[in-house]
């Protein structure tokens, strides 16, 4: 009856272009009440209905929906769909559309769906989308949907205290989603308006992690910050201002961080004697690696002198210097080795991590994995070429990997 127009009884105009549409006016009577009071209540309307803020392809779904009971929602429809079932107090429609956004969030999706999820206050949704962004920030905010958040969000975003992105390319996202405010209502680009878009935003972007260099490089050569401000972070990176002192938000950003374990059970004997353990590897997709754990001596306590470094393609990326590790407790069979400062990972390189230790004779693993898989970030191990001790992608030391996304 709906596809062919059979005794339809009420026309819509719907969308910007008023596209006609026909329908029953009971069909829509029985299955929503707010259509009830709209085609059958005191203050009923006349037979040719305006719907402006829906669009044609979304109000199809609202009526096969009533018609039918089917559910057909894709990318493009959803939001419309969505709209239209609150509008018109459609709960399984809500409900359907609300379970399609949350098993739909990627990269490119994330944002839209984190917005329209605030709109309609559902507060799960809006949680896992705020704990995709968090983990995934670099690769979220690459999508051009982030360009179109709204500041509120935006500001919500950077605020974060748990955002696993470097401060610098969090600061020319916020210039690129400036600029991109600007264009929309006008305005010249300059760096009074992109400061002026912007706000107090740009007070929580962690300016005190960079480097004093970087920051006079790459931050001071426009003018988004005051001198004033310029004067003040400069102050506070290299230690001359009391931390009170400033607007900024200097509280450092944490990690989520998972472990990859490639191996779990030990067994005797591993000797340290100032060798190079040695292992190659690749991930999947960008990652942070914070550190990698190493097999522990067989009595506690036991100490060990640790020297570490990371190559990326034979370039040195990160070490620090000996120092020593010293255990205590008495079921730490494994310790960790942590980095100085997180290193992002890339899926285009291949890395080696090497750890000269001295120390007591250790334990060791056994059944190791050449690739382990979690949290879709996956890593694939190899035996390095040259000096190793015995490390290989099926034994020997580094039974895990520290990460976050």
């Amino acid at each position: 009856m709906l596809q062919h127009e059979i005794h339809c009884d009420v026309s819509f105009k719907v969308g910007k272009e008023e596209k006609l549409v026909r329908a029953h006016k009971y069909v829509l009577a029985s299955r929503s009440p707010v259509f009830d009071a709209l085609l059958y209540g005191d203050l009923a309307e006349s037979n040719e209905i305006k719907i402006p803020d829906i669009e044609p392809s979304a109000f199809n779904v609202l009526l096969r929906f009533l018609y039918c009971g089917d559910i057909d929602l894709n990318q493009d429809t959803v939001i419309g769909a969505l709209y239209a079932a609150d509008k018109y107090d459609v709960e399984e429609l809500m409900k359907a559309s609300k379970s399609y956004l949350d098993q739909n969030i990627t990269y490119e999706t994330v944002c839209t769906i984190l917005e329209n999820a605030k709109l309609f206050n559902f507060e799960n949704l809006t949680e896992k989308c705020m704990n995709f962004i968090v983990e995934n920030c670099n690769s979220v905010l690459q999508s051009p949907s982030a360009l179109g958040l709204m500041k509120e969000t935006l500001s919500e975003i950077v605020s974060s205290k748990y955002l696993n992105m470097e401060e610098l390319e969090m600061y020319h996202f916020l210039i690129s989603w400036a600029e991109n405010q600007c264009e929309k209502k006008g305005l010249t680009k300059s760096d009074e308006n992109i400061r002026n878009e912007i706000g107090d935003t740009l007070y929580q972007v962690r300016f005190q992690s960079m480097n004093l260099e970087t920051f006079v490089k790459d931050v001071c050569r426009r003018e988004i910050l005051t001198p004033d401000e310029m004067i003040n972070l400069q102050q506070i990176i290299v230690g001359n201002l009391h931390k009170g002192n400033t607007k900024f938000n200097l509280g450092e950003r944490k990690y989520k961080t998972f472990t990859f374990l490639r191996c779990s059970d030990q067994r005797d004997g591993w000797d340290y004697k100032g060798t190079e353990d040695s292992i190659e590897f690749t991930v999947n997709r960008d990652v942070k690696l914070h550190g990698f754990m190493m097999w522990g001596g067989k009595s506690v306590p036991y100490t060990y002198t640790v020297e570490r470094k990371l190559f990326e393609n034979s370039n040195d990326v990160a070490d620090v210097p000996s120092q020593p590790i010293e255990i205590t407790n008495s079921s730490d069979i494994q310790f960790v080795v942590k980095l100085r400062k997180p290193v992002l990972l890339y899926p285009s390189k291949r890395y080696r991590v090497w750890v000269r230790l001295q120390g007591p004779r250790s334990w060791t693993g056994q059944t190791y994995k050449q690739s382990v898989n979690e949290r879709g970030v996956q890593l694939y191990f190899y035996t390095h070429g040259g000096q190793n001790n015995g490390t290989s992608d099926t034994g020997g030391q580094f039974p895990g990997f520290i990460l976050s996304l």
